[in-house]
């Protein structure tokens, strides 16, 4: 195929700060790419709409958790999209026009890879994710293979369907992975879109929900939190959360949060290592802590205390194809509210898109491709 389409491409992978002065997407650039032949098993696809990852920031700024993401790539696997073209091969109900959203992770699929045998792609030890080992969704255009495809259910719109991915990583989180109850109190640290996905789902399952954020989240993402009726916590060294806690802390209706000084549940979204180590001083004994996030360096770790109050610490990785489902069936019956969360941007505002997005100031920046 001659057809060319723009996309967003990582080019070069130099370590950016924030704030240095330095444009934080200096390694990126809009270009135009070629369609590739179809290969068997693959498909032809218009993005519609793609959603800015919290790893595609890390990846754009080299960070040293995602500085592994080979260049050029185009990057993004949070999105919807069209099918346009059927390669060579068996797609099975995959047809032409089917608006869908791709798995993010597609495992080897060799039957005694103990995560593919029982279609837990996501944590195969050779799984590739689109968009970072394969161009993604931040194309115009995009070819991936279609036992990547999920349709989306009947009532969501092609917007809503680029939340789906970050959703399923908090389906999966919370619901298989947190000891989560009715009536419980819990801490997400972090209020990125991964932090409140979680505290809204947190709260449908009955959870009394408080997020953290810092002094730069106060204007717009603990702001978010706070009209969505959650408990907001402004933390920094001179006021940590573990000193909060201790203070004490009341809800909305003057009722106390937590118990001298714990909480029930901590998840973790921040992957700021410092807080991943705190967390384990505010959970009470036989209490839970989920880490979604990633980090970019060790995380010193109190493992005596984890021991001595009988902690229960467990992490999380992506997604697979039910909690794509489960995700799903979240935004169709209100239960997240997606709307809440979205900010739109054209796709020749991309650029902006994610300078907002790495510089927090959006909620989730997503792109209308075409």
């Amino acid at each position: 195929m001659s057809e060319s389409i723009k996309g967003f491409c990582l080019e070069r992978k130099e370590k950016i700060y924030p704030n240095s002065g330095v444009s934080v997407t200096s390694n990126a650039e809009v270009v135009t790419m070629d369609i590739p032949q179809l290969q068997e098993g693959e498909i032809l696809a218009k993005p519609l709409y793609t959603g800015i990852c919290g790893s595609d920031n890390s990846a754009t700024i080299a960070k040293a958790n995602f500085d592994w993401v080979q260049r050029p790539r185009v990057i993004g696997h949070e999105f919807s999209a069209e099918v346009l073209e059927l390669g060579p091969g068996d797609h099975g109900d995959v047809k032409v026009g089917d608006i869908f959203t791709p798995l993010a992770m597609l495992g080897c699929q060799e039957e005694d890879c103990p995560a593919c045998s029982v279609s837990k792609w996501n944590l195969c030890a050779k799984k590739e994710i689109i968009g970072f080992h394969r161009n993604g969704g931040f194309g115009q255009r995009v070819v991936l293979e279609s036992d990547r495809v999920v349709h989306l259910l009947d009532g969501l719109t092609p917007a809503q369907g680029a939340l789906v991915e970050p959703l399923s990583i908090i389906t999966n989180a919370l619901y298989n992975k947190c000891n989560i109850k009715p009536g419980q109190d819990v801490i997400v640290t972090g209020c990125g879109i991964i932090g409140l996905m979680s505290a809204e789902v947190a709260r449908a399952s009955g959870a009394r929900v408080a997020v953290t954020g810092l002094a730069q989240d106060r204007d717009i993402r603990l702001k978010k939190a706070k009209e969505r009726g959650f408990i907001t916590l402004e933390v920094s060294p001179e006021n940590s959360l573990t000193a909060q806690l201790q203070k004490g802390i009341v809800d909305g209706n003057g009722i106390p949060f937590g118990t001298s000084g714990k909480v029930d549940l901590v998840i973790e979204c921040s992957g700021v290592p410092p807080v991943l180590s705190e967390a384990i001083e505010v959970v009470r004994p036989e209490g839970d802590i989920c880490v979604i996030a990633t980090y970019g360096s060790e995380v010193a770790i109190n493992a005596t205390h984890l021991t001595r109050t009988s902690l229960n610490m467990r992490g999380s990785m992506g997604s697979c194809r039910e909690d794509y489902m489960s995700a799903m069936k979240l935004m169709a019956t209100g239960v997240f509210p997606a709307e809440h969360y979205t900010d739109l941007y054209e796709f020749e505002n991309i650029i902006q898109a994610f300078e907002d997005s790495i510089k927090a100031q959006n909620m989730k920046a997503v792109v209308k491709m075409n």
